[in-house]
């Protein structure tokens, strides 16, 4: 198939509740990677959300990811 002859719906198509539905899926499994703390999850994650939101028609998605600083690099946490 030819990319011309592609047709789908795009994210203004769609209902307000699968709209919600794709963007919670996509919240929660950012989520799940972050909870890894693996940085090659992280960014792959983020490449396939992208790609998913951009396929929709929407204009992807963007991790920035801060570190808190109360937390000390052997995994403990700082008290202030």
């Amino acid at each position: 198939m030819k990319p011309e002859d592609f047709k789908s719906v795009g994210l203004r198509d769609m209902h307000p509740m699968q709209v919600q539905a794709l963007m919670d899926l996509i919240g929660m499994t950012i989520n799940l990677a972050t909870s890894t703390e693996d940085m090659e999850i992280i960014e792959d994650v983020e490449a396939y959300c992208d790609e998913l939101v951009k396929i929709f028609g929407g204009n992807g998605v963007k991790l920035t990811i801060e570190l808190d600083p109360g937390i000390i690099p052997d995994g403990s946490q700082s008290v202030h």
